[in-house]
């Protein structure tokens, strides 16, 4: 089983957001933004450090859905994202909007070594990640029609949303 000790996120572009609109990330499913779900399930789980691919027009408000525990960069530059992946720590990689959900089996989440995927995404310039290996208990957010389903069952379930950021 893999224990990954980082993790990354991915934001939608800046510019692909409306001007009226927030990354799916950042909008609620029980009152409380999504990356607070994410970010409190992985430090549940043992991840410690983060690193939020995303521009400067949400940087603040994601760096506020991170308790004050967390060791989390909010950044856009490719520098950045490859010296947070210089090591050869399990990093998760979620590149979209998602709720932890035990009974959700391997999909869109994968885990792999962080000079892996370095390698991948720096030299050979592809997703296909060799080492990778597909992680379960994540929902993967698609928009506002994902999270009106989502809401009943974890209300159903008992859930409550985990307590937001700093």
């Amino acid at each position: 089983m893999i224990q990954p000790q980082r993790a990354v996120f991915f934001f939608e572009e800046d510019a692909a957001v409306p001007n009226d609109l927030k990354p799916l990330m950042l909008e609620a499913v029980l009152d409380c933004p999504i990356l607070t779900w994410m970010s409190n399930q992985l430090l549940a789980d043992g991840v410690r450090r983060f690193f939020v691919v995303c521009g400067p027009r949400f940087a603040e408000e994601a760096g506020k859905c991170f308790p004050v525990e967390a060791e989390a960069v909010v950044s856009e530059l490719q520098r950045d994202l490859y010296a947070f992946l210089d090591t050869s720590e399990s990093v998760l990689v979620l590149p979209r909007a998602a709720v932890p959900m035990a009974e959700a089996g391997p999909g869109f989440a994968y885990a792999a070594p962080g000079h892996a995927l370095q390698e991948a995404w720096r030299v050979r310039m592809t997703n296909a990640v060799q080492e990778a290996e597909l992680v379960p208990g994540w929902v993967p957010v698609y928009g506002p029609q994902t999270i009106a389903e989502l809401e009943p069952i974890l209300r159903g379930k008992g859930v409550v949303p985990p307590e937001q950021g700093k």
